[in-house]
């Protein structure tokens, strides 16, 4: 049977490890923190779960559409249906779209919860080093525990990490590596009215997205709380942040949620997290999947396919298809 490494749980890795095992591969899949999910991101808090990473994620492409069908009929997913705003010269205005968002359900990291269902996943594991010898694959992890042999080596992180990890292997990861952007995530849960109609905003320079966290399908509201809300600041405000401490970025994600908000609002919990790694440079920016046929080795990520949870997606069934060609 042919086995296969997959380094990386987030939505490329966990659907390439899912594809390539119903065609009757053996695969183990390594992913260095605690939880499986990448950019759908939860956060376990002591007074909620929160989503920190992708926010909604929307279906255009046919295959992708029927997977979230899937998702949606194993209740790991659902439509998220409100009307966005748009804040214009401070001030929010109704912007009415037609787009289709979706949210994992009871939250975003649902999805791959999903996905992991029957994969031999292996948490906690941060592969340092990977070596080719007699045609085979072996991975060395923090505690220089040796894995292997692998006949085929799947690589679904960033691609700064897999150009550090591949630098041996595969110069084509630094020849097409696309810049990534930081965003700094801020939770907020809050006690005081707020119109019902505010679920997601489109902001400004130094807030490019809030949502109401607390008004996605199948979310629970912390106690002693009316809301909870996640604001993520710009990528240039986030590089321009990352040595701030969480604290400073709370304070200033508060002041600038009670201001454009309009409303008198008690802060009850926070929380914050810096994403290194969260927004292609240049949104939609798309390249081939990055696939070596002789060394038996791929890499896979949204930033293959242009970025969101669907280019994630797509990415890995697109490798998949050239590996078995």
């Amino acid at each position: 049977m042919t086995r296969v490494a997959v380094i990386g749980a987030g939505i490329a890795g966990l659907t390439a490890a899912k594809e390539l095992q119903s065609l009757g591969y053996q695969v183990d899949v390594f992913e260095k923190s605690r939880g499986r999910g990448g950019r759908l991101a939860s956060k376990r808090l002591s007074w909620a779960t929160v989503d920190t990473g992708a926010q909604y994620f929307t279906a255009r492409h046919p295959r992708f559409r029927r997977e979230v069908s899937r998702w949606v009929d194993h209740g790991a997913a659902q439509p998220w249906q409100f009307t966005p705003h748009k804040l214009i010269n401070g001030e929010l205005h109704r912007s009415p779209d037609d787009t289709e968002r979706f949210v994992g359900t009871p939250n975003m990291n649902s999805i791959a919860h999903q996905l992991a269902t029957d994969l031999n996943l292996n948490l906690n594991i941060t592969i340092t080093s990977v070596e080719r010898r007699n045609h085979s694959w072996y991975l060395t992890d923090q505690s220089e525990a040796e894995w292997g042999a692998y006949h085929w080596l799947v690589v679904a992180i960033p691609p700064a990490q897999a150009r550090y990890l591949l630098a041996q292997h595969m110069s084509e990861v630094s020849e097409q590596e696309p810049l990534l952007l930081p965003c700094w995530a801020t939770v907020l849960a809050t006690k005081g009215a707020v119109c019902p109609t505010i679920q997601g905003v489109f902001g400004d320079k130094t807030v490019s997205w809030l949502s109401r966290l607390s008004a996605k399908p199948g979310r629970v509201k912390p106690a002693h709380s009316d809301d909870v809300w996640l604001l993520h600041f710009s990528p240039q405000h986030s590089a321009d942040r990352q040595s701030d401490k969480s604290e400073q970025i709370i304070a200033e994600a508060t002041s600038w949620l009670t201001t454009h908000l309009d409303s008198e609002l008690a802060i009850t919990h926070e929380y914050a997290h810096f994403w290194r790694y969260a927004h292609m440079a240049t949104p939609n920016q798309q390249q081939n999947p990055n696939i070596c046929q002789q060394q038996q080795l791929a890499v896979v990520g949204d930033w293959c396919q242009g970025g969101r949870i669907e280019g994630a997606y797509l990415s890995a069934t697109n490798m998949v298809r050239e590996m078995i060609a």
